[in-house]
């Protein structure tokens, strides 16, 4: 009889071994197909491998090269869908490509160039999106972090492209203070081609104008224009310039040429313009038509308020919620096998149960006491934990009563404090060779072990500063590095940048807190007033 019951429970593991096989081979497919994945597969195809990688068991989800082929085929896709009616699902697709590659850079050693390259692109996708909706918080958060990635890449095209498209984001929302930093930013890179250096200019005349800074426009545009070059930052800067020198007559063509040729954005910049132009000009029915233009745009924005409302809900969650659920509907014929085999499973463990129990009566004993002795552990168990949560609670209670001296100097003789401040010993950096000490350049992780050392000391700080000020994530960095009264040249070399560059962003944070102290005096004392 005995011999009988281990035959059943022998079958009923080969029965389990064989379901839990053809399971694996299942997501083992599912993985390869998504590993096989190319940029030149057609839109069926991209249907097919999102389905597929719904399918795949989490276990695959360690796989960095896994990771890193799903995101490519999220940013692909949400790609293709990028239409005025599709911005939520673009949205939602950009977000799950950026959760994958950020679990992606998690499991790699290396982050390479074109890796970061790759996530520039998902933010600067993002970044568009919002800017169509002129969310012009999110999208200059987004487009910040995009020019972090393409720093980190190296990529000057890139970085070019960025930094101009920031500062339009600015010039178009009529903030043209922030937008000639960028401006600036942009023209103090190397190599820069021709066609985007005339870019440059054009968007700093126009952006003079608008700071009433007539005189530095004027010396611009007489030394670096060539008439001969017509096109539409041309007829932008010179229409412009003849704008706000109130030469209507002479401004009406280039203005109207940049409202025919210009995008949605551009277009009511300029009926904005040309209404004015034409009521100086007391052309009443011209006027009329570009005001009606901007009633119609404004009717326009306003019936996209329930979409803005959700991107702006989807950008505070992050969508960070992924869902790994299986296509039943693709697998009907895997899904009843595997019902079936494991009812019969089920039913053959019962059996063998219940005899277990029948003929084992002897052990309840053993049981019962095995139960009562778990049940004294647990007892004290509990108790330790009612001591260690009171420990802790005590803790939490130590650190809230330190004051900020304490918290500062905890602070300074933090390791990654000191190995900074160790690295500049016996060195004098000149703002022209800051590129040869390369190798005092802070890596990723040491930058994110400075910001967690910082928000651990001070706790309200970055949450406060945010919630007054319009900083972007990559200010913070700068903010830290000027809390610990490093010079615009070691900042310069710790985050491989130029002086430029770095002297351009301390500028546009003392911008944005309005002060002209020095940042580190600024910032002791704006985080010892809110410790």
């Amino acid at each position: 009889m005995k011999s009988f019951y281990k035959n059943i429970t022998f079958l009923s593991l080969i029965f389990i071994a064989l379901s839990l096989t053809q399971c694996n081979e299942v997501t083992k497919s599912c993985c390869e197909e998504i590993l096989d994945f190319s940029y030149t597969n057609n839109d069926s195809l991209i249907e097919f491998n999102i389905s597929e990688a719904q399918k795949c068991a989490k276990k695959y989800h360690k796989r960095p090269e896994f990771l890193q082929k799903i995101s490519q085929i999220y940013y692909f896709d949400a790609t293709n869908d990028y239409t005025s009616e599709q911005l939520i699902s673009a949205s939602k697709k950009l977000f799950l490509a950026l959760d994958y590659i950020n679990s992606y850079f998690s499991k790699i050693d290396i982050v390479k160039s074109y890796d970061y390259q790759y996530r520039g692109d998902i933010y600067e996708r993002l970044g568009d999106i919002y800017k169509d909706i002129n969310s012009l918080k999110s999208s200059a958060e987004l487009y910040d972090k995009a020019l972090s990635d393409y720093e980190a890449a190296n990529d000057e095209e890139k970085i070019l492209n960025i930094l101009l498209k920031i500062g339009k984001l600015y010039q178009y929302n009529h903030i043209p203070n922030i937008a000639m930093i960028y401006f600036e930013m942009a023209e103090e890179q190397e190599n820069i081609p021709n066609n985007i250096y005339r870019k440059i200019i054009d968007n700093k005349i126009i952006t003079l104008y608008e700071l009433n800074d007539y005189k530095s426009a004027d010396s611009i545009f007489k030394n670096h224009f060539n008439i001969k070059n017509q096109d539409y930052d041309f007829h932008s800067a010179i229409g412009t310039k003849y704008f706000y020198e109130r030469n209507y007559s002479m401004a009406l063509p280039h203005l109207k040429y940049c409202f025919e040729n210009g995008n949605m954005q551009e277009k009511l910049v300029f009926s904005e313009k040309l209404a004015e132009t034409y009521f100086n000009l007391n052309d009443q029915k011209n006027e009329m038509l570009y005001i009606q233009y901007q009633a119609k745009n404004n009717s326009i924005e306003i019936r996209k308020t329930p979409i803005k409302l959700d991107l702006e809900k989807l950008y505070d969650t992050s969508y960070t919620i992924i869902n790994y659920n299986y296509d039943k509907s693709d697998n009907k014929n895997n899904s009843l096998i595997i019902i079936i085999l494991l009812t019969i499973i089920l039913s053959i463990i019962t059996i063998v149960v219940l005899y277990v129990i029948k003929s084992n009566n002897q052990y309840k004993e053993k049981i019962r006491n095995a139960e009562e002795t778990i049940s004294g552990n647990n007892d004290i168990i509990q108790s330790k934990d009612k001591i260690i949560n009171d420990i802790s609670q005590k803790l939490v209670s130590l650190e809230t009563n330190e004051s900020f001296d304490e918290a500062y100097q905890r602070f300074f003789d933090s390791a990654i404090h000191n190995k900074i401040k160790s690295s500049f010993e016996g060195i004098n950096i000149l703002t022209k060779n800051v590129q040869s000490y390369n190798k005092l350049a802070l890596s990723t992780t040491e930058i994110q072990l400075l910001i967690k050392t910082f928000n651990k000391c001070f706790p309200k700080a970055i949450s406060s500063i945010k919630k007054e000020f319009e900083i972007t994530p990559s200010d913070i960095k700068f903010i830290i590095l000027n809390f610990m009264n490093l010079n615009n040249v070691e900042i310069a070399v710790l985050l491989g940048l130029t002086y430029g560059a770095v002297n351009k962003r301390s500028n546009k944070i003392k911008n944005i807190f309005n002060t002209k102290d020095d940042l580190n005096i600024f910032l002791i004392d704006y985080i010892k007033s809110n410790f």
